[in-house]
């Protein structure tokens, strides 16, 4: 349901702008990005991917772990 209204909410943004698909998609990314850099500080660690088509909205955060093993 929620994937519905946001293809639907891409194609309103997309019309009502007048813009291609590609810029909108950079767009709706660079959105994103804000968010995590004001959150975290950095969005170095994240990828954001977002696809229109069907109305999938990705974010995945990159973590290194590191551990000491005791002899």
């Amino acid at each position: 349901m929620a994937s519905i209204n946001l293809i639907e909410a891409f194609q309103d943004f997309k019309d009502a702008e007048n813009i291609d698909r590609p810029t909108m998609m950079k767009v709706v990314e660079d959105v994103f990005k804000t968010l995590l850099r004001k959150k975290y500080g950095s969005d170095d660690n994240f990828d954001v991917i977002v696809n229109a088509e069907k109305g999938d909205l990705e974010i995945v955060r990159h973590r290194t772990l590191l551990w000491k093993m005791e002899k």
